[in-house]
């Protein structure tokens, strides 16, 4: 890059002049006539607010250079504040209303200093700097608490005070696109991917909770890590390169899917000449085309949901698929179908270790479909990498943990046979195709002296006899 993310947003900030709030603030106005009269009063919505201006929605035009008398409550203030404002623009909308952006003209210093605090206050690009210069991986913006970050494991807030309803629907609102607001009020879910910047990026997801608009901020880094850079075993390059079949990453939220993925992906871009369709929801990591073509279908705005973009997929001369998530039986069936034609697909599941993430795909289907949806995945998965983050020793820092099974023919028998019970014994025995247990990347991670023997008692309890 040519200049450090820190420089980037501080360039970001500088182009948009006064910082601008998009909001959905409650306004009174009254025109003001030439001879300082007040208009009758009316009542709409500010788009935006910003320290030197508003920008409100009317139902009807207003001249330019207009003096316009504006109230309005900003969140934890008493008292509304009054301003005086000259209108400076005038747009038509969308069903017959009007945008009029107006500066601040008469106001005293104590409602521009009110302004100015609730401006910051809800400038989320700062608590996404902050976040982003912390290395935390994770912003939450909840009701009734300051904002907090999740780093390396731990919850720390950003300052002391608490964010109201209000502002936390003012925060949250302001990066959102009125499509984007029409969609989270009618389904009362949302997630998207945001990029302040060109070399910055977040996965959002905005919920409900107990009435409150909240939002999580997932940091994605902009640079792709390779698989040694991420702590990962040799095996999933091999896997990655395989030409076709299922290769599936599990493992719990926030343990880094999305990241192996992205990464197994950029081996398949660098090392071979491949059509690569991925479909995400959001997109997270944006690739460039190098041996490969690379397309990246958005799930709610290139396409509508992870089943219908799969079926198409196969018509448009895909090599390798990348699907996101597997949700339900029918994006499994059509993964399914789609490495039984010669097609190598790239997954993530949740789930806790291999044998679950197994046991999941197959409990999807509904019971009568199962005896038939194992003989279909025993002859078309190839591997499962589980991974874990945990602390390192100096708590600043996480690294992976993994387990990882490599299909053969008798764990083809026993995903078959629905013997799944079986496999950890098949993974301990299978070190000759790079197969390993949590449990022995656990104890190596220890031996290693790159994790306490609390941390690796705690996610194998079993280890408790065997570490010293």
């Amino acid at each position: 890059m040519d200049k450090p993310l820190e420089e980037s947003f501080d360039l970001y900030n500088e182009l948009r002049s006064n910082t601008r709030i998009r909001t959905r603030l409650k306004v009174q106005f009254q025109k003001v006539s030439e001879d300082g009269t007040l208009d009758e009063l009316q009542l709409t919505l500010a788009s935006d607010i910003s320290t030197t201006g508003i920008h409100l929605v009317t139902e009807e035009t207003i001249p330019m250079n207009s003096k316009v008398k504006v109230i309005f409550r900003l969140p934890k203030l008493s008292n509304p504040i009054e301003v005086i404002c000259r209108v400076v623009r005038v747009e038509e909308l969308k069903n017959s209303t009007f945008g009029i952006g107006m500066l601040f003209e008469e106001i005293i210093n104590e409602n521009k200093e009110a302004i100015i605090k609730c401006i910051e206050t809800m400038d989320i690009l700062k608590l996404l700097q902050i976040t982003y210069q912390k290395k935390a991986s994770d912003l939450h913006l909840t009701y009734n608490r300051p904002p907090i970050m999740r780093l390396h494991g731990r919850l720390v807030p950003i300052g002391e005070e608490a964010l109201s309803t209000l502002e936390l629907k003012n925060i949250i609102y302001s990066i959102l696109s009125d499509e984007q607001i029409a969609r989270f009020e009618k389904f009362r879910e949302l997630d998207f991917a945001f990029s302040p910047n060109p070399d910055f990026r977040f996965r959002v997801n905005v919920h409900l909770q107990r009435g409150n608009v909240e939002a999580t901020f997932r940091v994605i880094m902009p640079d792709l890590k390779t698989i040694q850079e991420l702590g990962l075993p040799s095996v999933v390059e091999e896997l990655s390169l395989r030409k076709k079949g299922i290769v599936v990453i599990a493992g719990p939220t926030g343990s880094g899917k999305t990241t192996t993925l992205a990464a197994m992906i950029d081996i398949i871009n660098r090392k071979r000449e491949a059509v690569i369709i991925c479909l995400e929801d959001p997109i997270e990591y944006i690739h460039k085309n190098l041996n490969s073509i690379i397309k990246q279908r958005e799930i709610g705005s290139d396409t509508l949901s992870f089943s219908v973009a799969l079926k198409r997929t196969l018509r448009q001369d895909p090599d390798v698929i990348l699907v996101g998530e597997l949700l339900d039986a029918e994006t499994v069936r059509t993964v399914i179908t789609a490495a039984e034609t010669g097609h190598l697909v790239i997954t993530s599941l949740h789930a806790p270790d291999t044998v679950q993430a197994v046991d999941r795909l197959i409990s999807i289907f509904p019971p009568q479909q199962r005896n038939q949806a194992c003989v279909q995945l025993a002859n078309s998965l190839q591997g499962i990498i589980t991974q874990l983050l945990v602390p390192k020793k100096d708590k600043e820092t996480r690294v992976v943990a993994t387990e990882v099974m490599v299909v053969t023919d008798a764990i083809r028998n026993h995903i078959r046979e629905g013997q799944t019970i079986q496999i950890p014994s098949s993974i301990q025995t299978g070190a000759r195709y790079r197969m390993h247990t949590m449990q022995e990347s656990f104890k190596r991670l220890f031996n290693n002296n790159i994790i306490s023997k609390e941390t690796a008692i705690d996610h194998c309890p079993e280890l408790d006899q065997i570490l010293t």
